[in-house]
């Protein structure tokens, strides 16, 4: 499938072409509607803060109702300066305006006004990942292992098609629990394209400002601000040992500090032991040999060298049954444990080359649409 990006003047409600076609009744695009501020703020309550449902890094996300259904609002700033707010928009348009997957949010429409930029999408009633999944133990106690199990094979498929079904492709470079969104069937859908980027026919990388969030973030792309599609396979490998785990990529206290998922997924598998870092609220409700290969799975999308990563679609296989990996020899994880780390290994790169990559890293967040 081949896509275009319409441009965001597309989306203006103050343009009169827009509102001529509006008012003969005929869409601008018929994969989305163009929505007026107007139209929003009466679907939101004016943006009232008991409709929000959201906060992160790039804008604030607002539930809503239209014409008798429910729609997520999310609400982005330009920064005149940085051009912070404009990047995400026109990213978020160029993967998702003619796109339709099962497992990818679906955009319902936009609008600019002034200084504000709107994308709507199809609201979620299970919120994210990291919302419901993640944390207190009652929540992971909801989640059996068929659910975990379809919600990994879910994803895995959604960002396999983003890589290779359509044309061109897309990386989506911020994998993490909180841009995965749950329906009221809990359905995964992958959402927040702000940071995505477009692979061209030929092209096997993206250079580019480093983004993410840490403890996701493949330590190839740290490094040399180079995005491949294997970045976001180490992204979801993490996800997936999340997901069965039930365990935060990174997690704190004060007697140890920092912990690593990775690290401790690894350390387990090299003693041989790799069920222990299994979610115990599961109660022994599990396949044990599908659960480990699961978890095997995870490690071997985290592994240090970037080709021994599976592709996405040999990980649906592999999450699937459809390829066989009990005696598949998996290699040590890349781990990159903090952003002095990050910012130590880049300048290092800068001394060798003429444009070292700047860096916009989030820490783990639980925001919807974060």
């Amino acid at each position: 499938m081949k896509f275009f990006h319409c441009g965001f003047g597309c989306c203006s409600s103050g343009s009169t072409a827009i509102k001529e076609r509006n008012r003969a009744g005929v869409q601008y695009n018929e994969n989305y509607r163009i929505f007026s501020s107007h139209e929003l703020g009466i679907a939101t309550d004016n943006f009232s803060s008991h409709n929000q449902i959201g906060e992160g890094g790039f804008g604030v996300v607002y539930k809503g109702w239209f014409q008798g259904s429910s729609l997520a609002v999310k609400v982005l700033s330009v920064e005149i300066e940085s051009m912070h707010g404009e990047r995400e928009f026109i990213s978020e348009l160029a993967a998702l305006a003619n796109i339709r997957h099962e497992n990818l949010v679906r955009l319902k429409g936009c609008c600019v006004d002034g200084a504000k930029r709107y994308l709507v999408y199809d609201y979620m009633e299970n919120n994210s990942l990291a919302h419901t999944l993640l944390g207190q133990e009652q929540n992971r106690m909801n989640f059996s292992w068929e659910a975990r199990r379809n919600i990994s094979v879910g994803v895995a498929r959604g960002i396999a098609y983003l890589h290779e079904e359509i044309e061109p492709r897309i990386v989506h470079r911020d994998i993490k629990a909180s841009n995965i969104l749950l329906d009221e069937n809990l359905t995964p859908k992958v959402a927040d394209f702000g940071l995505s980027r477009l692979l061209g026919e030929n092209s096997s990388h993206v250079t580019t400002r480093v983004a993410g969030t840490l403890g996701y973030l493949a330590p190839e792309y740290a490094v040399s601000g180079h995005v491949t599609r294997k970045s976001d396979v180490y992204g979801f490998g993490v996800l997936l040992l999340e997901i069965i785990s039930g365990r935060s990529a990174v997690d704190f206290d004060l007697e140890h500090g920092e912990h690593f998922l990775v690290q401790k997924a690894w350390e387990a598998y090299e003693r041989n032991n790799l069920l222990q870092i299994l979610d115990p609220t599961l109660n022994m409700n599990f396949p044990a040999e599908e659960a480990l290969q699961f978890l095997m799975v995870g490690l071997l999308c985290v592994q240090e060298f970037v080709k021994l990563r599976p592709r996405m679609s040999v990980v649906v296989r592999m999450l699937t049954n459809e390829t066989d990996i009990s005696n598949v020899q998996i290699s040590p994880p890349g781990l990159l444990p903090d952003l002095m780390n990050i910012r130590t290994l880049q300048n290092s790169v800068s001394q060798t080359t003429s444009s070292p990559a700047s860096t916009i890293i989030s820490p783990p967040s639980t925001a919807y649409f974060s």
